[in-house]
């Protein structure tokens, strides 16, 4: 079991914002690679926005 089993694609996530905590908050994780480790890019939206972050930006809900 991963660290990261909790990004599944349809999940939602909190993303910590490395920039400032400016978009900090929950969103949902759009699109995930097959491994996850802590430097893959993960596809997330909100309402509003959609980002690519990397996984250990991402805790669960």
């Amino acid at each position: 079991m991963s660290n990261y089993d909790f990004i599944k694609a349809g999940s939602k996530v909190f993303w910590h914002d490395p920039d400032g905590g400016l978009s900090d908050g929950v969103y949902q994780v759009v699109d995930v690679p097959e491994e996850i480790e802590e430097d893959s890019i993960i596809l997330i939206a909100s309402g509003y926005s959609e980002a690519e972050v990397f996984a250990a930006e991402l805790s669960p809900l």
